[in-house]
């Protein structure tokens, strides 16, 4: 399904989210955010490349990677307990063991707003800056979206930037609740089909 690295889907992704409101809450520094995000979206395609669902387009090279998160073994989304990093150990290296709890805490409240089990979440989408505007996006959505209705899944997911929830709507999702992640981290929109 996939035919991408670990390296080349952490790539993509750390310069497709490098604006995205959340990633400036979690790494405020502009010079630093593209290699946190990096490392962060690394640790995430490391564990869908070998337990999810993983979408990938591409032009000369991989341009757009969706990731996505099955029912079943290996849901959770986490490093075994002996495998290093772990992401919370990661964004604690990256943001100081407080701010990384605070963060933690805030991003745990999300789960309460998605549709019960069994259902497929779509963790990232992202688009190189360089192919964006271009459908690529809304393909790719779609080829998951054919595989969770195949499989009789409802999708949802969570998303901190305004400018994407029109364009999940155009794809079949709907609101299912606008949450602020504490008091000065972004709008969450959660949202799901169905």
């Amino acid at each position: 399904m996939a035919e991408i690295s670990a390296v080349q889907a952490r790539t993509v992704l750390a310069r497709a989210f490098a604006d995205d409101p959340l990633m400036v809450w979690f790494f405020p520094d502009a010079e630093v955010r593209p290699h946190a995000c990096a490392a962060m979206f690394g640790l995430l395609a490391e564990h869908y490349l070998a337990d999810g669902r993983v979408d990938v387009a591409s032009r000369t090279g991989p341009v757009a990677v969706a990731m996505w998160r099955w029912p079943g073994p290996g849901a959770d989304g986490g490093a075994g307990p002996e495998e290093l990093p772990s992401m919370g150990g990661l964004l604690a290296a990256f943001m100081g063991p407080a701010r990384a709890q605070e963060v933690g805490v805030a991003m745990g409240t999300l789960a309460a707003f998605r549709p019960p089990e069994p259902h497929a979440y779509l963790h990232l989408l992202g688009v190189s800056p360089d192919a964006a505007r271009q459908g690529i996006g809304g393909e790719l959505l779609d080829r998951g979206l054919a595989a969770v209705r195949a499989a009789g899944l409802v999708a949802c997911l969570d998303t901190m930037n305004p400018a994407n929830v029109p364009f999940y709507e155009a794809h079949g999702f709907s609101v299912r609740a606008e949450v602020e992640l504490g008091p000065d981290g972004p709008t969450t929109w959660s949202m799901a089909t169905g």
